[in-house]
């Protein structure tokens, strides 16, 4: 058994699909409605990871105020 799924826009109740050629001639099948999706929020500033540097060999375990600091670049 095949399946196929084909990304759909609802336009005052009438299911239209973006790709029809993907449809067969007959057949049945479950539609699933999706929420639209909220645009994501871009980030502010982008952070380089380590915040906190090392040299590999001792164990950092920074403060909540060092890594704040490490993050403004103070």
């Amino acid at each position: 058994m095949s399946y196929v799924t084909v990304e759909v826009e609802i336009d005052h109740g009438r299911v239209v699909p973006k790709e029809p050629e993907k449809l067969p001639e007959k057949g049945s099948g479950l539609l699933t409605i999706l929420p639209p999706s909220a645009p994501r929020p871009q980030p502010q500033r982008r952070v380089e990871l380590p915040l906190i540097r090392g040299d590999g060999q001792n164990i950092i375990n920074p403060t909540p105020d060092q890594l704040d600091a490490s993050l403004w670049g103070d």
